[in-house]
């Protein structure tokens, strides 16, 4: 028998190897006890796909997840979110996986395959131009700010949520690693605060639907996308800045001009102005909770590999900290000694004692 929720500590794997009685039941349930299960793949949260072979060639795929009440479940990822916001979206013209069957509380979920080829595996794969995949990717942005109302369906605040509150991540994480000592008190609260003031020195930032997570390996070919249950309402440049200045590809910085002209095309001289000013502030914003994140998911997720991603997304900070909008963190940085030149070699072991019991 799966074991409860209490006896299931280490990690997901071990939740999902528990439950595999379940999984059997929920899939004769649907006609699909005889199919073979392929793994696809996992993700940063704690959830695993196969693909699963019907009649006639056909595929359908399971969604393996973590149940929304349970301890382990990742935060911005629940179940119900993806069926909602799977709905939502698909009636207002945006391409998401049909969900053909669900049990929530055990956390299985039966999806209209859209195949292996994500917008980047599209791109490596010679199967499309870089600037046809870009403009297709900047439209459906287009799209959702000109017809997804935040208003219409409940969404969570951006500016509550663990995803701006990670800002702090680079003071937590990467300036112990960057520095090799502990951090003192005060630093987050002065970093924090310098944000706080560039902010409310710009007008206000236009707010809308946010996907969150917005970038190639979340877009499928050649026009679906996947990974919107972390859904918030908030500032609207945050997912074009998420395509952009993406962490695992580089991006050429013509072709991020000509992708944010051809965001900004219907709008008026001030509020493009506004746009480009808040597009830098989250961006960098992102970046540095993105770079934080990494050293966090080393040092307390055992996964180095995202240590690798650190140096370009150190480039996007030192590249925005240009702007005259971000002067005041620039100085800020200089005060306080902490720059972006050096940023590999770092050691999970090294790092780890230097890290506050009060890091986020």
């Amino acid at each position: 028998m799966p074991q409860p929720v209490s006896k299931i500590v280490s990690n997901p794997k071990d939740w999902f190897d528990a439950r595999v009685s379940l999984r059997d039941a929920f899939l004769q349930k649907n006609g699909l006890g005889q199919a073979k299960l392929a793994l696809i793949g996992s993700d940063m949260a704690s959830r695993r796909y196969f693909r699963l072979q019907k009649d006639a060639g056909q595929s359908v795929l399971l969604m393996e997840s973590v149940p929304d009440l349970s301890p382990l479940a990742t935060p911005g990822h629940r179940l119900s979110d993806f069926i909602r916001l799977s709905a939502y979206l698909r009636n207002i013209g945006i391409p998401t996986p049909q969900v053909f069957e669900a049990d929530e509380a055990e956390g299985y979920l039966l999806l209209e395959d859209f195949g292996d080829v994500s917008f980047k595996a599209a791109l490596e794969q010679g199967m499309a131009g870089r600037e046809a995949l870009y403009e297709t990717a900047t439209d459906i942005l287009i799209w959702l700010r000109q017809n997804a109302k935040a208003d219409d369906i409940v969404l969570p605040d951006y500016y509550q949520s663990h995803v701006h509150t990670g800002r702090r991540r680079l003071i937590d994480w990467y300036v112990p690693a960057a520095r090799g000592q502990t951090n003192p008190d005060g630093l987050v609260e002065g970093y924090l605060d310098v944000w706080d003031r560039i902010e409310k020195s710009l007008p206000p930032v236009p707010e809308g639907f946010l996907h969150i997570d917005f970038h190639f390996e979340n877009l499928m070919y050649p026009k679906g996308v996947l990974d919107f249950q972390g859904a918030m309402k908030g500032p609207v440049p945050y997912d074009l800045a998420n395509l952009l200045e993406d962490a695992r590809m580089d991006v050429p910085t013509d072709l991020r001009d000509r992708m944010i002209e051809r965001y900004c095309q219907s709008m008026s001289v001030i509020e493009k102005k506004n746009f480009l000013d808040w597009y830098r502030v989250l961006a960098t914003q992102f970046h540095c909770r993105v770079m934080g994140q990494f050293i966090r998911l080393a040092v307390a997720g055992g996964k180095p590999r995202y240590l690798e991603m650190i140096p370009r997304v150190a480039g996007y900070v030192r590249e925005g900290l240009k702007d005259p909008v971000l002067k005041p963190l620039a100085d800020w940085f200089d005060a306080q000694k902490i720059d972006f030149a050096k940023v590999d070699g770092f050691d999970a072991n090294v790092i780890r004692p230097n890290i506050r019991p009060d890091a986020f």
